[in-house]
């Protein structure tokens, strides 16, 4: 869905990269850490905070024991994350519950994980191929502590994240017809083990894998192993997904004890 709003760059798919020739005449001042993998991006934005007078420090490192470790010891009035990494929402999660403000940083490829980390208490979202006003903009409200993402382009996101998660229940519901053994089974196969691996390690015959194949293909309604696969990476489905969201009635089996 394209966007009206200032964050219309969220949409684009372009190689980040951030502009630093660009200065402002109304310094921000304060402390900020950047978290970002890409320490080129991180630098560049750096150097680009700096003229706005702003102290920052880089953390490439974005797992949460050590971003919280750096946001105790530089006590910054701002964090920025990396929208694109995998560690983001739950990032974003951790530092907003100990009243750390947050801004995610993306390069418009990801929407649904921009919406995943406002909804769990970023307090915006800039992109890298904005122009650089547009960014210290936002970065100076929420330093002055005004949330800069316009409503309506917070309604949208959040908007499309409920959307994409129904989608993707509506995939998922046919995994709940798996009992445990098939579901096992099936990861078996998603981590490309044939029938003969499986049964071997299980320590049962390959008719009785064969056999369970043939449930997963009946229940999922593919015709092939491969088609199985494919539906379950689209989906997003794995053994844990399952357990997390069980169906009502789903059959219980005892998984046979491995080597």
């Amino acid at each position: 869905m394209p966007a009206s709003t200032p964050l219309q760059s969220l949409g684009s798919s372009p190689t980040a990269e951030v502009h630093s020739v660009a200065t402002t005449n109304h310094p921000i001042g304060g402390r900020v850490i950047i978290v970002d993998r890409h320490a080129l991006v991180a630098q560049s934005l750096a150097m680009v905070l700096a003229a706005a007078s702003v102290t920052t420090f880089v953390a490439t490192d974005p797992s949460l024991d050590v971003v919280l470790r750096h946001v105790r010891a530089f006590d910054p009035d701002l964090v920025l994350v990396d929208a694109n990494t995998d560690e983001a929402t739950e990032l974003v999660r951790a530092l907003s519950r100990q009243g750390t403000k947050v801004v995610v940083v993306t390069d418009g490829s990801d929407r649904i994980r921009v919406a995943s980390c406002l909804e769990v208490g970023a307090a915006g979202a800039v992109s890298t191929l904005d122009a650089v006003d547009r960014l210290l903009s936002t970065i100076r409200e929420t330093v002055a502590g005004r949330r800069a993402i316009p409503t309506s382009t917070e309604r949208d996101l959040l908007g499309e994240l409920q959307t994409h998660r129904r989608e993707r229940a509506v995939r998922q519901s046919r995994f709940h017809t798996l009992s445990a053994r098939e579901a096992e089974v099936l990861e078996e196969l998603m981590a490309g083990k044939s029938a003969a691996d499986i049964a071997g390690e299980s320590f049962v015959s390959i008719a009785t894998i064969r056999s369970q194949i043939k449930a997963i293909l009946r229940k999922l309604e593919v015709n092939s192993q491969l088609a199985a696969v494919a539906m379950a990476y689209q989906a997003g489905w794995s053994r844990h997904s399952l357990r997390a969201t069980p169906a009502p009635g789903r059959p219980r089996e005892m998984s046979i004890p491995r080597r």
